[in-house]
């Protein structure tokens, strides 16, 4: 085993802002990796939370696990329900739903469905995502389990499953109930997830479309999201708005590798939920950085054989190796290589031989499974002959 010490360095370049709040003064004190900080006083919203999308490290959070009405974030939920249902076969995006009445007589914000009407799955789901449509929801929910109720109890089994241990639905929509809630934490968890579904980065993404009808009309879609449009990191998201709830906000935001998850709930107006999800953002792309120690495309190594027609065998990593750097605190990292010094004839391409670790302080970061990258066959009998005799003609 071999290890390589490398030190990496960060420049502190948090500065703290006291600023004036906008309620009346309030003092907000945010959670970054175990620091309080006071960049945050200005926040309206009830609950926040930033994570790093890959690790699922928090990054900045406050009364994240307060249990809160989060509206029409619930659609996440039953978004990734659909897309599930199209990975696994069951549906796909041109499957004919039709839209019962119940669906169509829905209150809040709507696509305006037929009812008696058939929409394909992939023309609702894109009206969830983009318009936040409640009609559209209900009618995939419908579609996929015979009824809202059954599809409720997929909802929150699909929940529990994500380790949301803090979040109960009781629609497919977000309207408000009693017992219907979630958190900001529990919230980044099923976006993370829905963020494994191409389809949903696809549609989220979008800034206006039309649904058109059986009947021939058209209905105008405009992303409740404003960051897609206005923030240019960020990649997707979904809004929300009761009385009840307030103006809440999850979205996902990427540059130079590193992805973020914010979450704003309980804002006290449209425009806070975006300008505080924006400030998480900055504050995370300029504190911290996804770093590539060693890169899957370039690590390749020899390793010598034992009894095989080749004397060497290149090894490399099944990925990359990378970590989250928080560029304000300084620290000693450690490369670990655990890589035998020979390989036996027999092995093949893709056997996992080693391991490579990056540890700070007794802590696996990040590590890298090392694998063959051909195979090791063993000596051919004539090779064998080969060499004995040339061995005897020395």
């Amino acid at each position: 085993m071999r290890t390589m010490y490398i030190r990496l360095t960060g420049i502190c370049i948090l500065l703290a802002t006291i600023l004036l709040a906008l309620m009346g003064g309030k003092a907000v004190y945010a959670s970054t990796n175990g620091a309080n900080i006071s960049a945050f006083d200005d926040f309206s919203s009830t609950s926040y939370i930033m994570m790093e999308s890959s690790t699922g490290e928090v990054l900045v959070n406050f009364n994240e696990n307060e249990k809160l009405p989060v509206a029409s974030i619930c659609k996440l939920m039953t978004t990734l329900i659909t897309l599930e249902a199209i990975d696994d076969g069951r549906i796909s995006t041109d499957t004919m739903f039709t839209a019962s009445k119940h669906a169509a007589a829905v209150e809040g914000s709507q696509a305006f469905l037929d009812a008696g009407s058939e929409y394909s799955v992939g023309d609702l789901l894109k009206s969830v995502i983009i318009a936040s449509a409640n009609d559209s929801a209900i009618v995939l929910a419908e579609g996929i389990s015979g009824s809202e109720e059954i599809f409720v109890d997929m909802m929150n089994d699909r929940a529990r499953e994500l380790g949301m241990t803090n979040t109960h639905y009781t629609n497919a929509t977000g309207l408000t109930t009693p017992d219907q809630y979630s958190t900001a934490y529990d919230t980044c968890l099923v976006l993370r997830e829905v963020n494994k579904h191409s389809i949903y980065g696809e549609y989220a993404r979008i800034w206006m479309d039309n649904l058109t009808h059986p009947s021939g009309r058209v209905t105008e879609l405009v992303n409740t999201n404003r960051l897609i449009k206005y923030y240019p990191y960020c990649i997707d998201g979904k809004t929300g708005y009761t009385d009840e709830a307030g103006y809440c906000l999850s979205s996902v935001a990427e540059k130079d590798g590193l992805k973020l998850i914010a979450v704003a709930l309980n804002c006290n107006n449209a425009g806070a939920r975006f300008y505080e999800s924006m400030k998480l953002y900055d504050y995370g792309f300029a504190n911290y950085s996804m770093d590539i120690v060693l890169s899957r495309s370039e690590y390749v190594q020899n390793v010598a054989t034992n009894r095989a027609d080749i004397p060497y065998v290149n090894v490399g990593i099944a990925n990359d190796i990378v970590y989250l750097h928080d560029k304000t605190i300084e620290g000693e990292y450690s490369i670990i290589y655990d890589i035998p010094q020979v390989i036996n004839a027999g092995a093949k391409m893709g056997d996992i031989v080693g391991s490579i670790k990056l540890t700070k302080d007794g802590e696996v970061l990040s590590e890298a499974e090392v694998v063959l990258l051909s195979d090791v066959n063993s000596h051919k009998l004539r090779n064998i002959f080969d060499k004995i005799f040339n061995n005897w003609q020395m």
